[in-house]
């Protein structure tokens, strides 16, 4: 049994993530400073067509979801896409988009989707296709390639960084490797102390005593990242003025502290946070104004964080090595049901944001049928495989070989990114 097999079947597994509480980052680094990339995922499955509205396609838009449909003359319209607009709620991606720093993928998803939040999480997080499963997270099996062994001999003076972190209350399949979590969990809120270790461990040749060893070795990996990243948050840094107040939005919380993380020097080159309530089944808008309410509401959180977190790293002066996407684990149906709201469906669009996006909305808008029925869902344009290996191809600079053993296939190559020196 290994480690992360051993650990996952103990009650300390759901106690050592949160070891790290609010702890804080180290000394700035020099030299020339690595890609890093921001995942925002957005639990619960996003409404893709009142986030990004296909005013082509309205008339029947209307007739599929008359109670939830957006006013036409409400839609946020970006440059150089008059036939498709953003929700009301979205004015700072709206303005991200106008100065090409945001950029969206429409349709994307994969075969025989599922529409189970748990399994369609699994698949997005792991890589996997429909019908297979896997045990590791796409991100860690790249994040494998770069720190060999891993987790032995981590920290070490090449990488004293942990390789990816999670803001949040618990940690992510997304970072789960084959031997253990390549992630450290730090809690937005929550501070807690990181534990005192024994220098050594029980010398018996016993199978408890060599499980508790193993346990102990990763408690001491942790506290050995955790003081790097005590420093790390200790990080001044004179954020943006446009942040909401501590606690009236997560994510901006969230991105807040992965701003001065990142500012700080440390090499983690992975982050990844999240934004919880989007399983809008019903009352997903105000019954008298349909432009806010609870999508709205969530949107406009989404839309505020990643433009506050961007004013940030523009002070910084990241803004050519920082970059991210916000992703769902599925999209909602055409038609709206009768409370309101809509029910889980297949594919959605990826907003990616950064100042090297080859920028513009990528695919077509999706087709809305004259007659549609309560099963009928948006039609797939990409597999997110695709998008996954565009991501380690052209922004992580991961080779080809490398790629296809992460993702398990070859997957066409979407044009993302400019090119990159």
């Amino acid at each position: 049994m290994n480690r992360r097999v051993f650990i996952k079947n103990t009650a300390l597994a759901t106690v050592l993530p949160y070891f790290l509480g609010s702890l804080a980052s180290c000394t700035v680094k020099s030299g020339k400073q690595k890609p890093v990339f921001v995942l925002i995922q957005l639990i619960g499955g996003n409404d893709g067509l009142n986030t990004l509205i296909p005013l082509d396609q309205y008339p029947n838009l209307s007739k599929a979801r008359p109670n939830i449909l957006i006013p036409e003359n409400k839609v946020l319209m970006m440059n150089g896409a008059t036939a498709t607009g953003l929700h009301p709620s979205m004015k700072g991606v709206q303005d991200l988009y106008n100065n090409n720093l945001v950029s969206f993928i429409q349709g994307v998803g994969y075969e025989n989707p599922n529409y189970s939040h748990f399994r369609s999480s699994d698949i997005l997080l792991t890589g996997s296709g429909s019908a297979e499963t896997l045990y590791t997270g796409w991100m860690a099996r790249y994040l494998e390639t770069q720190y060999k062994h891993y987790p032995e001999g981590f920290p070490n003076q090449t990488h004293p960084d942990p390789p990816a972190i999670k803001i949040g209350d618990t940690g992510s399949f997304l970072f789960e490797g084959y031997k253990m979590d390549m992630s450290i969990v730090i809690d937005a809120y929550k501070s807690f102390e990181s534990p005192e270790i024994e220098p050594s461990g029980n010398s018996a040749d016993t199978y408890a005593a060599h499980e508790v060893n193993s346990i102990r070795e990763i408690l001491l990996q942790t506290k050995s990242y955790s003081n790097v990243i005590e420093k790390a948050l200790k990080n001044k840094f004179s954020h943006s003025k446009s942040y909401p107040k501590s606690g009236e939005n997560s994510l901006a919380d969230q991105l807040k502290m992965v701003a001065k993380l990142i500012d700080s020097g440390l090499e983690t080159s992975v982050y990844l946070v999240d934004l919880k309530g989007f399983d809008t089944h019903e009352d997903q808008l105000d019954a008298k104004d349909p432009t806010k309410g609870t999508h709205a509401d969530l949107l406009k959180k989404v839309s505020q964080a990643i433009s506050c977190f961007w004013e940030d790293v523009n002070q910084m002066g990241r803004e050519h090595d920082v970059s991210g996407m916000a992703f769902s684990e599925f999209g909602r149906r055409i038609k709206s049901n009768a409370s309101r709201g809509t029910d889980h469906g297949s594919t959605q669009p990826i907003l990616f944001f950064g100042a090297d996006l080859a920028g513009g909305i990528m695919g077509k808008n999706p087709v809305i049928p004259d007659t549609v029925l309560g099963s009928d869902n948006l039609a797939l344009q990409y597999d997110f495989r695709s998008v996954y290996g565009s991501v380690l191809k052209k922004w992580m600079t991961a080779p080809s070989t490398d790629i296809k053993e992460i993702l398990k296939g070859d997957f066409p190559e979407l044009k993302i990114y400019k090119s990159r020196s």
